[in-house]
Order: structure tokens, then sequence, then C-alpha cells
């Protein structure tokens, strides 16, 4: 009845979800600094690649690199405010898609 439970608690930190997750994502951490802080902090010793594949098998790698889109939702589901410099860059990117559009349409 409470082995699921107590497979939970007594489970590494790198295998939770959660833990992966904010340290992974929210903090922004590369495996290797993931890996030092488990060697440190709880004794743990894992290999990067241990680590990538469990950030692979929860599927955070969508989270980082190009394709990262984090400013639409935070984890809480509330939607984040953009910086003031992500809003002049949109801004500037409106005008110039607007200043594009309109050159095709005259040389037509």
């Amino acid at each position: 009845m409470f082995g699921h439970l107590i497979r939970c608690y007594s489970m590494e930190p790198y295998k939770q979800k959660d833990w992966l997750y904010h340290h992974y994502v929210q903090k922004r951490m590369n495996l290797k600094d993931i890996q030092k802080v488990l060697k440190d902090s709880y004794n743990i010793n894992v290999t990067v690649q241990g680590l990538y594949n469990w950030v692979d098998k929860y599927d955070l790698l969508k989270y980082r690199g190009k394709g990262r889109n984090l400013k639409k939702k935070a984890v809480g589901g509330k939607p984040v405010a953009k910086s003031p410099m992500q809003l002049r860059i949109e801004a500037i990117k409106r005008e110039q898609r607007k200043r594009n559009q309109m050159r095709k349409r005259g040389q037509r």
C-alpha cells in the first residue's frame, strides 16, 4: 500500500522530474553543473550521460536551445511579463515586417 510512497521519497533527486526541471530548465544549469551539485550536496556519483538520459526521458531537452519558448507560460501556468528589451525587439521586428510587406506590394 505505501510501497509507492517509499519508493518516491527514497529515489535519487535527479530521477525526480520536478527536481530535474527546477535545476535544468528554471535555473538553466548544464548537466556538468548538476553533476557537481549531486556530488557535493547529495554525495551521489552519476555520469553526465546518465543525467542526459533522465533529461531526455522527461522530455526536458525541448526547453533548451533555439526552440526554447518559456515566456508564454511559467511553470505554474501564469503568464510571465516580458522584459522591456524583449518588447522593444518585438516592436522592431514588427516594423521590419511591415516595411518588407510594403516593398513587396510596391514591386508588383
